[in-house]
């Protein structure tokens, strides 16, 4: 006779648990990368803000919506990181004066993230239906 009821109440953890934490270092170096920025405007002194700083913030900010997503939500945080990775595109052909493809270069793993985000939730949502 097979007992098998001790696992019937375990909770399957959904989340990609590797992709989450691949998600979190980048949001970590995300981060470290944004203070450089600023801790080396400071040292250099600013010469204003510009269009450019204020989409790379409010990049940063919808990031973090997305990031705060992935357990939530997979297809709105998918969502959300091809959306920033599209305002990183925006700013590397049209706003950025200097390493102009370096936004899309780097922020091409987000890309990736979306893309494994949206595959999983694709693969639950059929998984669950049948």
């Amino acid at each position: 006779m097979n007992n098998d009821s001790g696992t019937s109440f375990i909770k399957k953890n959904d989340h990609p648990k590797g992709l989450f934490i691949s998600t979190t270092i980048y949001a970590v170096l995300y981060f470290i990368m944004l203070v450089s920025f600023y801790v080396d405007g400071f040292v250099d002194g600013f010469k204003g803000v510009d269009a450019e700083i204020i989409i790379v913030n409010v990049a940063f900010i919808i990031f973090m919506i997305g990031y705060y997503f992935c357990r939530k939500n997979e297809l709105i945080a998918a969502l959300i990181f091809i959306f920033w990775w599209g305002i990183m595109w925006g700013v590397g052909l049209f706003i950025a004066e200097h390493d102009r493809g370096v936004g899309v270069v780097i922020g091409l793993p987000v890309f990736i993230f979306g893309l494994l985000f949206l595959r999983h939730w694709y693969k639950k949502r059929s998984g669950s239906g049948s």
